[in-house]
C-alpha cells in the first residue's frame, strides 16, 4: 500500500511519514492516561499500535532511500540512519529515565507526545520527495515475495542470518547479563539504553567510510569475524562470571557491532530493491531476517539457563564464522547490483 499509493500534495513517502508522526502523538497522548501497573493491558494494546505506526514510518523511509539516493551516497545514508536511531535512543532513554521519578509517567509521555508532534513540522518543510510518482505494483500478499526471487537476496539473507547468530544472541542476551551482575533496573536500563546507543552512534558513523572503501560485503565479513572473536572471548569468561566492568564491556561492545553491521548490509539491500516497489522489497527482506533473528535471541535467553550462556555464545560464534566466510564471496554480487543501479 505504501508503494501505490499516496497524498501527492505532501510527497509519496514523506506523506505516510507525516501521517505516522501524527498517530503516533496520539497515542503517547492517550498512553498518558493509563498507568502501566494498574493497566498492563492497554500498555500492551498501545505499544503493538505503536510499532505499527513505527514500522509502516520504517518503511516509507526506506522506500525514500531507494528512490533517492544514489550508489555513492547509500552507505552514507544507511549510516545516518543508523546513528539516528542511536541518537533517539540516547536522547529518549536519558529523557525518560531521569524524569520519571521526578516528574511521574503522564508529564513525561506528554511531553514525549509533544516532541513527536513538533518533530512532525520539521519533517513537513523538507521537500524530499514531493512529486513522485506513484508505480508500485497493486497491493497483495504476495507482492512481499517477489524479491526473494532474486537469487543475491537470498544470499544476502543467508549471510545476515549466520552473522545474526553471533549478533541477536549476544544483543538478545544484555538486560540478563546486567541483572546477573548486580545492576539495578535502572543502571541496567540506562547501560544498555543510553551507553549502548552512545556506542553504537559512533560505530555507525566510523564504520561508513570504511564500507565505502572495502564494500558491504567484505566489512560484513570483518563484522563476523570481530564478533565470533568477541562470543568465544566473553564465553570463555563467563565460565568464571562477570564483574560490572566486564559486563559494561559486553554490552557496548554487543551495541558497536550490531549499529556497524546496518550500514554494510543495508547499503547492499538498497541496491537489490526495485524502485518501483522500494518499500515493500525493503520491508519484506528486513522483516524475514528479523523473524529469524528474533527467534535466536529468544531461544538463546530460554537456554541460557540450561545450557549455560557460554555455549549459548560460542554456538553464536560459529554461526558468525559461517557468515563471515559466505560474505567474503558476496563481492561480485554487490559490484553488479550497483552497476545495474548506476545504469
Amino acid at each position: 500500500f505504501i508503494d501505490r499509493y499516496s497524498a501527492p500534495v505532501f510527497g509519496h513517502y514523506r506523506a505516510w511519514i507525516l501521517a505516522g508522526q501524527i498517530c503516533a502523538g496520539v497515542l503517547l497522548f492517550v498512553l498518558s492516561f493509563f498507568d502501566p501497573a494498574n493497566h498492563p493491558y492497554y500498555l500492551i494494546a498501545t505499544v503493538v499500535l505503536l510499532t505499527t505506526v513505527m514500522a509502516t514510518q520504517d518503511a516509507s523511509t526506506s522506500g525514500l532511500m531507494v528512490r533517492g539516493l544514489s550508489p555513492k551516497d547509500r552507505a552514507r545514508g544507511t549510516a545516518l540512519r543508523a546513528a539516528g536511531s542511536a541518537l533517539s535512543g540516547i536522547l529518549v532513554g536519558a529523557f525518560v529515565i531521569y524524569l520519571l521519578s521526578d516528574m511521574g509517567w503522564q508529564t513525561v509521555v506528554w511531553l514525549m507526545s509533544a516532541l513527536v508532534l513538533i518533530s512532525f513540522l520539521l519533517i513537513l518543510f523538507f521537500p524530499l520527495d514531493k512529486g513522485w510518482k506513484v508505480c508500485g505494483d497493486r497491493p497483495s500478499l504476495t507482492t512481499h515475495f517477489k524479491s526473494f526471487k532474486d537469487q543475491r537476496v537470498r544470499h544476502l539473507l543467508w549471510i545476515k542470518i549466520f552473522v545474526g547468530m553471533g549478533l541477536a544472541l549476544t544483543y538478545g542476551l544484555k538486560s540478563i547479563v546486567l541483572i546477573d551482575a548486580g545492576f539495578e533496573v535502572g543502571e541496567a536500563a540506562l547501560i544498555s539504553l543510553v551507553y549502548g546507543s552512545v556506542a553504537g552512534l559512533l560505530a555507525a558513523m566510523l564504520i561508513r567510510p570504511v564500507v565505502d572503501a572495502l564494500g558491504g560485503f567484505p566489512v560484513l565479513a570483518i563484522i563476523a569475524f570481530l564478533t565470533a572473536v568477541y562470543c568465544v572471548s566473553f564465553g570463555i569468561l563467563f565460565q568464571d562470571g562477570l564483574g560490572e566492568t566486564e559486563t559494561l564491556a559486553y554490552v557496548l561492545i554487543a551495541n558497536a557491532l550490531t549499529f556497524a553491521a546496518f550500514p554494510a548490509s543495508r547499503s547492499i539491500l538498497l541496491s537489490y530493491c526495485n524502485p518501483t516497489r522500494a518499500a515493500t522489497d525493503f520491508s519484506a527482506f528486513i522483516s524475514v531476517e528479523g523473524v529469524f533473528l528474533l527467534l535466536l535471541a529468544g531461544t538463546g535467553a530460554a537456554l541460557s539457563d540450561v545450557i549455560s550462556f557460554s555455549v549459548v555464545l560460542w554456538f553464536g560464534a560459529a554461526g558468525s564464522l559461517v557468515g563471515g566466510f559466505i560474505a567474503l564471496y558476496g563481492k561480485g554480487s554487490e559490484q553488479e547490483a550497483l552497476a545495474v543501479s548506476g545504469r
